[in-house]
């Protein structure tokens, strides 16, 4: 069978994202005077959207919805500034890509 084309998701599958977004969520959480995360939070924080990014990341007590809102607008404004800080690659992608363009995909 003939591929015509190839879709992948771009965050967690083609590219490593994780650290730009505990950073930036660091920097939101931060703002409001609220603890940090290390990177090992983020695994468990990401997924389902940035909505519950920002609700997993908050301190127990605090979560009602105005807050939520108002750190998730934060933090597309933050991550939009820093999207591309540490955001590399995973190994091998870069090559696989390539093949695919070579293929005509």
């Amino acid at each position: 069978m003939r591929f015509k084309g190839v879709i992948f998701d771009l965050d967690g599958t083609l590219v490593n994202s994780l650290e730009d977004i505990a950073d930036s969520m660091n920097r939101v959480l931060g703002e409001y005077g609220f603890p940090t995360h290390d990177l090992e939070d983020y695994k468990r924080f990401v997924g389902g959207g940035l909505r519950n990014l920002v609700s997993r990341a908050l301190p127990e007590g605090t979560k009602d919805e105005g807050l939520i809102s108002r750190c998730r607008d934060s933090m597309l404004k933050e991550y939009g500034k820093n999207y591309l800080n540490k955001t590399r690659p995973y190994d091998g992608i870069t090559d696989l890509l390539d093949e695919l363009v070579r293929r005509g995909l």
